[in-house]
């Protein structure tokens, strides 16, 4: 396993993922930053990390789908520090 430093209000923490695992959904990496989906998204695309894969759904619609990789994440929980709302 591939251990992640986060910062976490400014005590030292860790994210721990699976050394394997190339690709993590907006929906992970929420769960594993603390960081909520509308804010993960935003800093996403200001900074722009992670890519959008798109999706078709049932109905022939489009869905986007934020997708990042482990030094997306580093970025990320370096950078940005747990929602508090």
């Amino acid at each position: 396993m591939q251990a992640i430093a986060m910062r976490n209000l400014g005590d030292a923490a860790m994210v721990t993922v699976k050394s394997s695992q190339k690709i993590f959904t907006d929906a992970e990496v929420a769960t594993l930053t603390g960081i909520c989906l509308e804010h993960l998204r935003n800093f996403a695309k200001s900074r722009h990390l992670g890519f959008i894969a798109r999706a078709a759904e049932a109905a022939g619609l489009q869905a986007d789908q934020w997708l990042f990789t482990p030094s997306d994440l580093m970025v990320l929980v370096t950078l940005f520090p747990r929602c508090t709302h």
